[in-house]
């Protein structure tokens, strides 16, 4: 135990000593404090160099080229824009057709029905017709059928 207090009380005394260093007489806090200094100004250059070599970079860039790529590419996009244009102008015709095509064929088949269902209507009434001779058919043939058997000649 001895032994570390006696390391306690050489630490509690390390603040108050002084550091010689290229003739100056510098403290514990000095030191720390040169040295933030010293750190500040190595990562100030590092920084500026670096900023430097971005500079540059963006200094060697070929606007020119950068420029004419651009045109390039807006005429490109000016050329799908006219035949996208051309595309819809068709779909919209074709699709004008299909509606045309559909409203005649609506047409047709309506007429078609009209007509299949004024055939129906004669093919009724004339089946009425049929059926009420075949009645009146079948009213005379039992009268004459009756008649005939009522006939005291007949026999």
């Amino acid at each position: 135990m001895a032994d570390l207090e006696q390391l306690i009380q050489e630490g509690k005394g390390l603040s108050k000593k002084n550091l010689r260093l290229f003739g100056l007489k510098l403290s514990g806090s000095s030191v720390f404090g040169l040295f933030a200094l010293l750190s500040t100004i190595i990562g100030s250059i590092y920084g500026g160099f670096l900023m430097y070599q971005k500079v540059e970079s963006l200094a060697n860039l070929d606007l020119g080229a950068i420029s004419s790529q651009m045109a390039k590419t807006s005429a490109e996009v000016l050329r799908i824009e006219e035949h996208a244009d051309a595309i819809k102008i068709e779909l919209k015709k074709d699709m004008t057709d299909l509606r045309n095509s559909q409203w005649n064929l609506e047409s047709k088949v309506d007429g078609k029905l009209q007509s299949v269902d004024t055939k129906l209507t004669s093919y009724d009434t004339k089946l009425d017709r049929f059926e009420i001779k075949v009645e009146k058919t079948k009213t005379d043939m039992e009268k004459r059928i009756q008649e005939s058997l009522d006939n005291p000649l007949a026999n």
